[in-house]
């Protein structure tokens, strides 16, 4: 009598482990690498207005009329300009490759591959406002319409990690009406803050070259003006996180914890570069604590909704299967 055997389970589908069909941990991964390079993108942008080398290539698309690359005779601010709009180029890239990698879940993950359609999309409409802003010898405020985009992509990718770690399914909202309008009121208070810091930022003396113009506003009324909601920030962050403490809200509480020790940081980073003649490695990393108190926030906002989780993998050791909580 023959022996019986049990079949062999079916192979999964050819490009299943690159293309998933369900949330995996390399479709996190590769969210938190979108955070990434879209932060890193401005801390870059920023050092190549910081070392003045803001028209090292000093026409676009090409560096020079010559040439599209730089050329050793350009020295180190042609390798830093041209070194950002390769960085450009590499997160373009990264976009394409990770809608390569959500091709599958277009259909049952639609948030997360339209997110990362538009975080791609946003690259090329960057590369032409920087060439804008080459064009016009860095036109101050031309310079600070090329980082809102940028800063909307860093909040974007945030909000794309969170949603790597529910099902995507409809949110209801946690806690009271007072306590989702305090988070609420944090997402425009940062708003607000970004945009008064870009015209600060536009107000002081990094231009990003020697020929290049300032924004004409008197650099110690908008920094003061600055402040303003800043310690609003810090204010309505504290008491929504005494409100979402006692409302037993503990995911929400310790967003906002994280989101009160970034704004610390950064208020003091703020006052030290302030003080001391904004030097370099200060704004440096002033431009690092906005990226965290923009990703920060908007864990906040959303941190106020609950959604439902992933669901459970029939193999939890399997390429396919991801542990991760709302």
């Amino acid at each position: 009598m023959a022996r019986m055997t049990t079949p062999a389970a079916p192979a999964p589908p050819a490009g299943s482990r690159w293309q998933p069909a369900t949330v995996t941990r390399l479709v996190s991964a590769a969210a938190w690498t979108m955070l990434f390079a879209q932060s890193a993108i401005i801390v870059t942008g920023a050092l190549v207005r910081l070392t003045g080398s803001g028209l090292g290539c000093p026409t676009w698309p090409m560096c020079t009329d010559e040439s599209l690359v730089n050329t050793p005779e350009m020295g180190i601010h042609g390798y830093i300009e041209f070194g950002n709009r390769l960085l450009g180029v590499a997160l373009g890239l990264l976009g394409v490759a990770i809608l390569v990698l959500l091709w599958r879940l277009r259909r049952t993950r639609p948030d997360l591959f339209w997110l990362t359609f538009w975080l791609t999309a946003v690259v090329p409409f960057q590369a032409l406002l920087g060439g804008l802003t080459v064009r016009t010898q860095l036109n101050p405020w031309i310079v600070a319409a090329h980082f809102i985009p940028s800063a909307i992509a860093v909040g974007a990718s945030a909000y794309l990690v969170r949603r790597t770690a529910d099902s995507g399914r409809d949110p209801r909202p946690l806690g009271t009406p007072l306590l989702r309008g305090l988070c609420w009121a944090i997402g425009g208070l940062m708003v607000v803050i970004v945009l008064l810091g870009v015209l600060v930022t536009g107000a002081g003396p990094h231009a990003g070259d020697v020929i290049s113009a300032r924004n004409g506003l008197d650099t110690v009324m908008i920094s003061r003006l600055h402040a303003i909601p800043v310690w609003l920030l810090i204010g309505a962050t504290v008491l929504a996180r005494i409100l979402s403490a006692r409302q037993g809200l503990s995911e929400l509480s310790r967003a906002l914890t994280v989101l009160l020790l970034v704004e610390a940081a950064q208020g003091a980073i703020g006052y030290f570069q302030y003080f001391t003649g904004l030097p370099i490695a200060a704004v440096a990393l002033h431009l690092v604590g906005a990226c965290l108190v923009i990703a920060a926030t908007v864990a906040v906002v959303d941190a106020c909704y609950r959604r439902a989780p992933l669901p459970a993998t029939a193999v939890p050791d399997s390429p396919q299967a991801v542990h991760q909580t709302v």
